[in-house]
């Protein structure tokens, strides 16, 4: 860039710089778009307006790194499109359409930014005249536009193979932010088919690739920071979880990024137990994808999330209604049958659980492992309470090993407390690998939660307990007032903690007010 400025400077308008623009402005415009509308804005218009291929380049500068608007590169495309002759070449035909895809894209404007990327590769593919090298390096280009947004459209299936294979042409064929994009775009998706060492790998790839420039902390990159903190929030690592999501706010900020953005900072939410502010940050996120055309995939995952954060709130019927309307995605990567399920199995119908989960059943090796896991754990749950407990333990040790293999935590939440100790305490004591008691372990010093409040009986005294705990009192002032010993409240304190499910006295006192337990 510092070439292109200094031969701005030296000559101008002059053939010689408009050359340079020409074929050098593709690797600015990522990382220093204002910059390339400042060159060009200094020249005069007649120089460069009515060719399409540096219009094109002043529409791909609002895609920049820091960009203040995304919709102001449309009107230079259309003029693009105008500007097109017969003489254009191929070339800038085909890279018209592409930055064009990415445009559309980073608008939401899913179906024409599929549509715009596989018009390109259907230009490239029966060429002949333009040479290899080039024609392999556009269609890289072309499987990454199309890919990304075959992701965000939820067909997965698909996203994989144009991702993967944008991954395998990438190095000499994608410039530095493309590659950046390539990976993020696949380390979310493989989160979503819950292959979590393979996300990780990918991000790993994207900050390698990004290295001194910022791009994984960009628009470029968000993908990879929403699915490493997404896993973050799997595993239960609050303190993690916290500090990485401001990043995420800042990277997928005005970009095809945000609603999932906004979907994994709610996410966080269920693990820091800030419900409410997990329920404001799916509101920005609904309107955000409110401006999809069409929404894709994100309506399921976040409306499965707000339907979450309900049921923790004591909302059953608003849990409900949002549940019923939703279809499962691609694969079950996310699934509501598993919400559904666990609402019936708090209301106490093990047979609607089963019911609920039919479909999942049903997917066997073909569902997400991601969600899976939920799904193991609640058949497990609904076969003990039916009186089967070999199809109980066979679901269960199922679970806990597709849990293992992700390192996940998150899901021993769903199942009510007392349910999941049984079902821990009979899994312990069955021959298991090393990994499987280290989690049994784990998840057992927190317990897993019930979020509906009539499946919290605590005893006349646990409730005085907890009045005191509203009040700040201290465990001496406890015991002074309820005329108990310090050591009568302290036991009765960890029996309030275990059917809370919580391990603090904080987090005691923010489930009991969500659970209305004061009253």
């Amino acid at each position: 860039m510092d070439d292109l400025l200094a031969l701005a400077a030296s000559e101008g308008g002059s053939g010689t710089f408009l050359r340079a623009l020409r074929t050098s402005w593709t690797m600015h415009v990522a990382t220093e778009g204002a910059a390339v509308r400042g060159l060009m804005d200094g020249l005069p218009p007649e120089l460069w307006d009515a060719d399409p291929w540096l219009v094109c380049a002043y529409g791909a500068t609002w895609r920049s790194v820091g960009s203040p608007s995304r919709s102001a590169a449309l009107p230079y495309f259309d003029a693009a499109f105008a500007a097109l002759t017969d003489d254009t070449p191929l070339p800038a035909r085909v890279g018209i359409e592409l930055h064009y895809s990415a445009s559309l894209r980073s608008l939401g404007r899913l179906r024409e930014a599929f549509e715009a990327a596989d018009h390109a590769a259907g230009l490239v593919a029966p060429d002949t005249t333009m040479p290899l090298a080039w024609r392999i390096r556009f269609g890289a280009k072309a499987v990454l536009q199309r890919g990304i947004a075959l992701y965000h459209l939820g067909d997965f299936d698909s996203a994989k193979t144009d991702l993967r294979t944008a991954a395998g042409l990438a190095d000499g064929n994608l410039l530095l932010a493309e590659r950046v994009e390539c990976y993020a775009a696949l380390s979310m998706l493989e989160y979503s088919l819950g292959e979590f060492e393979l996300a990780t790998g990918y991000v790993s790839l994207a900050r390698e690739a990004s290295g001194t420039t910022g791009l994984v902390e960009s628009p470029f990159g968000a993908g990879a920071l929403v699915a490493e903190l997404l896993i973050t929030i799997e595993r239960n690592r609050v303190g993690e979880a916290l500090a990485l999501a401001p990043l995420v706010a800042e990277a997928s900020a005005r970009s095809d990024w945000e609603p999932l953005g906004y979907y994994a900072r709610a996410a966080v939410s269920v693990i820091s137990e800030l419900y409410v502010e997990g329920l404001d940050l799916l509101r920005q996120c609904l309107q955000s994808w409110r401006k999809w055309d069409p929404p894709g995939f994100i309506v399921t995952v976040s409306e499965g999330l707000r339907a979450t954060l309900l049921l923790r709130l004591g909302q059953r019927d608003l849990a409900w209604d949002i549940l019923g309307g939703l279809e499962p995605t691609q694969h079950h990567a996310n699934c509501p049958g598993r919400f559904i399920a666990h609402l019936r199995f708090v209301t106490g119908d093990a047979t609607g659980t089963l019911a609920a989960l039919a479909d999942c059943v049903a997917l066997g090796d073909s569902h997400s492992s991601r969600t899976l896991v939920d799904v193991q754990l609640l058949l497990a749950a609904a076969h003990y309470r039916l009186g089967n407990p070999a199809l109980a333990d066979l679901s269960f040790d199922r679970g806990l090993i597709l849990a293992v293999r992700n390192g996940m935590r998150l899901p021993f939440r769903l199942v009510p407390n007392e349910d999941m100790r049984v079902m821990l305490d009979r899994a312990s004591q069955r021959p298991q690998p090393d990994a499987v008691h280290d989690l049994i372990a784990d998840v057992g010093d927190w317990g897993a939660d019930s979020p509906d409040h009539g499946l919290v009986q605590l005893s006349d005294r646990e409730r005085e307990i907890v009045r005191s705990l509203l009040r700040g009192y201290t465990v001496s002032a406890m015991a002074d007032e309820l005329f108990i010993s310090v050591n009568t409240v302290k036991s009765h304190l960890k029996s309030v903690y275990r059917k809370l499910g919580v391990g603090s006295r904080q987090a005691a006192i923010q489930r009991a007010r969500e659970l209305g337990l004061q009253l």
